[in-house]
């Protein structure tokens, strides 16, 4: 498959989750929706005729195989069954659900879900007759689909299905690409329904050719995003963009599109190229898919209550610290600032005070002193650091308070560094695109140097921790977190 997908934190990262207005009133989007509504009733309709007809055909009454549950038994187990199958992508693309195996594995997890269930609730319906009608059911249902689909190819043709895409480029190298993307049908088949060219790219002949129309210019890429309902733009002639390559990523951000580039030298098994900004020449990195929203959410409930129940353990040792605080220094136990949160909005951060009151206002006077690069504020002798504070610092108790910003939802366990507005303020626009995730108590910086890192280095760090994320790296962050806090590295 020539075309490898660059990841624009379009899944639960992205500025807008679901697809604009335009997109859903697209042709393919309303094909999409009749498709799936269709499938979902074969496989229901299948199941409830396999329960009329097997009990008929034994000579029993069509619903005792249901006893007391009727159809409220039935609607479950279609509900089952509807669930089952679209997370195994059975209501996906016509390649995708006809795969033979995940259709036979769908219809099992099905069947034992709602055997289970049957055996909690009614045990004495349970009989031979209830696998029989599951194994009509998937019977009938497989070949509905398969009758279904053959409709469809007729109706539309073999790619009828194909998500709409605009190519962009030079106009002869679009030309090229386009024999090139339908000889990779089904899993890389693409419906072109427009061309993208720099107006010095451009033939005057160009409207000889039987090829899609030229729709836009890089520069209105956004608008034809809008017009023509697109849910991808295929880059077939990367040297054509001619320095609009961040342009061009941020529209299809902004439009939730995915950004393809036609790449026939990659092996079959890259999965996706993540874009790595800031650098003097453009760098793709070829790894896995970022996580979707279903990890997301469990990294939610995780936070919650990982946060929630480290605050009732460590109450004891957060009264002492503060009490601490209090009593070896003037002014209050936390100190609480503005940072810059996800979406670039700012929030209540809090953490425990390590300096002296009013030291915000002495900072500017320690400015000619800053040991560190970029934006950000180091003094590793800063006077205004009290003892208590000191020690707090080197064994980053001073964090603590931070779970109840992770309980409030302003920020999570593991992710981006929570900067000062000052910080912020100070930041390029491409390094400004690390709050796309919600901050983090940890984090890739805090465990691979922390402030012995430059802001530069930071910032990569976040970008590689966005572009990767996933459940398993947030949990080695954390085990790794624990070895840095024993060794204090860069700790002050």
């Amino acid at each position: 498959m020539p075309i490898r997908e660059v990841a624009l934190d379009r899944d639960v990262r992205a500025q807008r989750l679901l697809p604009s207005a335009a997109q859903l009133r697209s042709v393919h989007s309303l094909r999409r929706a009749v498709s799936v509504v269709t499938l979902v009733a074969i496989d229901s309709g299948c199941l409830l005729l396999s329960v009329v007809l097997v009990p008929s055909v034994s000579g029993l009454p069509g619903l005792t195989l249901w006893h007391g549950l009727s159809w409220l038994g039935l609607l479950a187990a279609c509900a089952v069954l509807t669930a089952v199958a679209a997370l195994k992508g059975l209501y996906g693309r016509r390649y995708v659900r006809h795969d033979l195996r995940r259709l036979l594995k769908a219809w099992t997890i099905a069947f034992v879900i709602t055997l289970v269930l049957m055996l909690a609730v009614d045990p004495v319906g349970i009989g031979a007759r209830y696998v029989v009608v599951w194994l009509l059911a998937g019977v009938l249902a497989t070949g509905g689909r398969y009758l279904y689909d053959a409709l469809l190819s007729l109706a539309y043709g073999a790619d009828g299905d194909a998500p709409p895409a605009l190519l962009l480029g030079d106009l002869d190298a679009c030309l090229s690409a386009l024999p090139t993307l339908a000889a990779y049908a089904p899993s890389g088949s693409v419906k072109v329904v427009g061309l993208v060219v720099p107006p010095s790219r451009r033939r005057r002949d160009e409207t000889a050719y039987d090829a899609p129309p030229v729709v836009a210019t890089p520069d209105d890429l956004r608008a034809a995003l809008l017009t023509t309902g697109a849910a991808e733009v295929i880059i077939a002639d990367p040297a054509a963009l001619n320095g609009q390559l961040q342009s061009v990523m941020d529209a299809c951000r902004a439009s939730s599109v995915a950004l393809k580039i036609l790449l026939p030298g990659l092996p079959d098994d890259a999965a996706a190229v993540s874009y790595i900004p800031g650098l003097d020449c453009p760098l793709f990195v070829v790894r896995p898919r970022p996580a979707g929203a279903g990890s997301y959410l469990i990294k939610q409930a995780l936070d919650i209550s990982v946060s929630a129940l480290l605050l009732v353990v460590l109450s004891p040792l957060l009264l002492i610290i503060a009490a601490l605080i209090k009593a070896t220094s003037p002014g209050p136990a936390f100190f609480v600032d503005d940072r810059v949160g996800t979406g670039q909005r700012t929030f209540r951060f809090y953490k425990f005070r390590t300096m002296v009151a009013g030291a915000h206002d002495a900072q500017a006077s320690l400015e000619p002193r800053n040991e560190a690069d970029g934006v950000l504020f180091k003094v590793r002798d800063d006077p205004r650091i009290t003892g208590v504070g000191r020690v707090l610092r080197r064994l980053s108790l001073d964090e603590l308070p931070q779970l109840l910003n992770v309980l409030k939802r302003d920020m999570s366990l593991v992710g981006p560094r929570a900067l000062p507005l000052r910080d912020y303020k100070l930041m390029e626009e491409w390094q400004r695109q690390r709050h796309v995730m919600l901050p983090g108590i940890t984090g890739l910086w805090q465990v691979s140097g922390r402030s012995d890192l430059g802001f530069d280095d930071m910032v990569r760090l976040d970008q590689q921790y966005m572009e990767t994320w996933s459940l398993k790296s947030d949990l080695y962050i954390m085990w790794r977190t624990v070895g840095a806090v024993v060794r204090s590295r860069g700790a002050y």
